[in-house]
């Protein structure tokens, strides 16, 4: 089984992934070992500013296309881009959407904060035709706090891809946790490496899709991290379980955390 990669920052002299090309084609070879056929590209797009070098940034992704067939690499690489919620974001721009599907496009929101008029300005401004598949939810405070707040989004029209490295605790204990109610409660459409480096968060998925799979089935597993990452590459539909309840346990207070430690 082939497994399609939808989110690493590849592309050196950008942002805070690969910082040099031969980072990037050693990322590129891990992923070539671990199985991956496809990788796509996603340097960080904070504002409407960083699309103006959209060229540049085109001219890199094809030197980077070069170089690893030159090294005899087969991982096949597309180019896209990660945005950043953000009024006025350009969604006709070529490396707006994965491997220029034309549909469906990644975005990130601010970490620590999302405002509800944040969200409800993003919604209304994408229109129809596209469809958001939003970065990490996992990782931002709301959804840490409430996890339900995902099923609003999904609600919404959105899709969700989580990293890989957050299921296995690589963000530490609260994320890895909020992975884990996430995909329980069938909101997960796919898991990305959201690969930077060589070694912290490297271009690798197998030790992540193991764990799916072990938990909720290969059928799943090959679903999250091979068919419909290839089916966002081509624009087609994706596939998706009902979504379901996200059980929450009671949240306790200092004292009755404490009584319930003291009881004889």
């Amino acid at each position: 089984m082939v497994l399609v990669d939808t989110h690493a920052h590849l592309l050196p002299f950008w942002d805070d992934g690969a910082d040099r090309w031969d980072t990037a084609l050693g990322m590129l070879r891990a992923a070539e070992e671990d199985e991956i056929g496809a990788v796509v590209c996603t340097p960080h797009i904070l504002s409407p500013k960083d699309m103006e070098h959209e060229d540049a940034l085109w001219v890199r992704y094809e030197e980077l296309v070069g170089r690893s067939a030159e090294a005899g690499l087969k991982v096949k690489i597309h180019m896209g881009s990660e945005l950043f919620a953000h009024p006025g974001i350009d969604l006709k721009r070529r490396i707006a959407t994965p491997a220029q599907n034309g549909r469906y496009f990644l975005v990130e929101f601010p970490m620590g904060s999302m405002p509800d008029f944040v969200l409800k300005g993003f919604f209304t401004q994408i229109g129809k035709e596209y469809t958001p598949v939003i970065a990490h939810p996992e990782r931002y405070a709301r959804i840490i706090q409430n996890p339900r707040e995902a099923m609003i989004l999904v609600e919404k029209g959105a899709l969700l891809q989580i990293n890989a490295g957050s299921l296995l605790g690589v963000f530490g204990g609260a994320i890895k946790e909020t992975a884990v109610k996430l995909l329980d409660a069938n909101l997960v459409h796919m898991v990305a490496s959201d690969a930077h480096d060589l070694k912290a968060r490297p271009l690798r998925l197998q030790p992540a899709f193991t764990v799916v799979a072990e938990k909720y089935g290969r059928e799943k597993a090959q679903r999250l991290f091979a068919d419909n990452p290839a089916r966002i590459l081509r624009g087609e539909d994706v596939i998706a379980d009902p979504p379901r309840p996200i059980e929450e346990a009671p949240k306790r207070g200092f004292w009755q955390r404490l009584e319930i430690m003291t009881k004889k």
